[in-house]
């Protein structure tokens, strides 16, 4: 069995993504040790701690710190490609948790086609990365009692959200994360969805400021200058985050 790490799918050019590049490798060799421990999938699930590494962990642990920034602030969450769904369901279980009452959905919109980047990205990420089918996202929600919480959109995020919100005008968010990176994704979904994020509500960057997906960086430097952009000291992803002033 090898022991390299899987190889990634999108490109680096020394910066950002090459900080932390000497845990790579000792991480996966610890992977392919756990795995070979002989655990049952049970045991990955319920006690999912002893395995998820502290990076992981810092992920969600963001996502968490985000949406508590939102609790008693009207609208819904939304993500905006969510490749096998984890991001989702886990927002989804924290409005569980917290707004049990409430009417708080979570939106998720992807085209399941994986990334289609043009010319000038081609050389950032893999043509059809992070691709997931349908299908498995809609039964792993499914299976887990979560349909009436959790809504797929099947679209293109670089054009079709403006016919989106013509067919349900009435939607209001107090969450998005931005999870796609490429220049004309990013900034039709901030056309978009900043003006139907509620004041007060948190508007979530996966790859601002990083060299993997610097078309993010520049649709938010055109669309929102002014905003103060925070970090969560914890995480290395998401890089960023705006929380949307009151007038």
């Amino acid at each position: 069995m090898t022991e390299e790490a899987p190889k990634r799918c999108f490109r680096t050019i020394g910066m950002e993504a090459s900080k932390f590049d000497d845990r790579r490798e000792p991480y996966w060799q610890g992977i392919r040790k756990l795995l070979s421990e002989g655990y049952p999938p049970e045991d990955l699930i319920h006690h999912f701690p002893l395995f998820a590494g502290h990076v992981c962990l810092g992920r969600y642990l963001a996502l968490y710190e985000a949406y508590k920034l939102t609790v008693g602030i009207a609208g819904h969450i939304a993500e905006t490609g969510i490749w096998k769904g984890s991001s989702l369901l886990w927002l989804a279980k924290l409005t569980q948790l917290f707004e049990p009452e409430s009417l708080t959905q979570t939106h998720g919109f992807d085209w399941f086609k994986g990334a289609q980047p043009e010319s000038g990205e081609a050389h950032l990420v893999s043509a059809g990365a992070y691709a997931e089918s349908r299908e498995r996202v809609q039964a792993t929600i499914d299976a887990q009692g979560l349909s009436r919480q959790v809504l797929l959109h099947e679209l293109d995020l670089s054009k079709d959200l403006g016919q989106f919100f013509l067919d349900y005008p009435h939607l209001q968010f107090k969450m998005v994360f931005l999870d796609c990176g490429l220049y004309k994704v990013v900034r039709h979904c901030i056309e978009h969805f900043w003006p139907r994020l509620t004041p007060g509500g948190v508007l979530v960057l996966d790859n601002f400021n990083h060299e993997t997906a610097p078309g993010e960086t520049q649709a938010v430097r055109e669309l929102l200058p002014e905003y103060t952009l925070r970090t969560f000291p914890f995480a290395q992803q998401p890089t960023a985050y705006i929380v949307k002033p009151a007038r």
